[in-house]
């Protein structure tokens, strides 16, 4: 049941994302290509990397993540992406929220588009 949830959620990603193809979200501070990790018989992809540029200064971040969902109340599907870069979340929604956060607070929130 896990495994179908994820799949559903994640071919549901921009309408553009599916488990063996890599997406660009394109955002107002950041570009992230988001590529699978996963060989072409999987459905169910846990694993996704990311490779993004901040495009105020250009600087490029590489990570891998897996399927996350936002605090909800349980049963709760996963409904993007997350990744860490030590204390720092990046989380990527399906519809195209970049949400980045910090221990102490939110650094980034803002609605990209899928490409």
């Amino acid at each position: 049941m896990k495994r179908l949830a994820t799949a559903l959620a994640l071919a549901s990603i921009g309408g553009l994302f599916s488990p063996l193809h890599a997406a660009t979200l394109d955002a107002k501070t950041w570009s992230i290509q988001i590529t699978p990790l996963c060989g072409e018989s999987v459905t169910d992809c846990e694993q996704f990397a990311f490779a993004g540029i901040e495009k105020r200064n250009g600087s490029e971040l590489n990570m891998t993540g897996k399927p996350g969902q936002r605090a909800c109340a349980q049963p709760c599907e996963p409904n993007g992406l997350q990744f860490y870069d030590g204390p720092t979340s990046y989380f990527i929604s399906r519809d195209g929220w970049l949400i980045v956060t910090t221990p102490r607070k939110p650094v980034v929130r803002e609605l990209g588009i899928w490409k």
